[in-house]
């Protein structure tokens, strides 16, 4: 790939597919990721609560956790990007969970100070991703 991550981390090993469903170009320019291991999710769990307390002691009032358009919140939740079999991935309840986490270990980080928020997609627009059926049981 020329382009975006070399080395990206995922819920699986599945390369996200562009919009318009281009196979070259996303082979092209997003790499195919390496599946995290147990250890991987729960650093980046960490690491976005270490963000969100940073963020919350330089002054600002809120912190959005970005579950959606792809990234790697949102490629937990999806079927499709999400092939794994232990506690992170299968059903929708497993699939959440690394959400879930994130969001108690970043609510903690905060303290209570500041607003935190999450945006998620109501699909993710991939063959055999998550639809607005999915979401709306979440």
């Amino acid at each position: 790939p020329v382009s975006v991550n070399t080395k990206a981390l995922a819920p699986s090993a599945v390369r996200v597919q562009l919009p318009g469903g281009s196979r070259l170009l996303s082979t092209l320019l997003i790499a195919r990721p390496v599946e995290m291991t147990r250890e991987d999710v729960l650093d980046v769990a960490d690491r976005f609560a270490a963000s969100a307390k940073l963020a919350v002691e330089a002054g600002f009032h809120g912190v959005q956790l970005h579950a959606a358009h792809g990234y790697l919140l949102a490629q937990f939740l999806s079927p499709r990007t999400n092939q794994r079999t232990d506690e992170w991935g299968g059903s929708l309840e497993n699939r959440k969970r690394f959400l879930f986490l994130t969001l108690e270990k970043t609510r903690a980080a905060m303290g209570g100070k500041g607003v935190l928020g999450i945006k998620i997609n109501s699909a993710d627009f991939q063959r055999g991703g998550f639809t607005t059926k999915i979401v709306w049981r979440y």
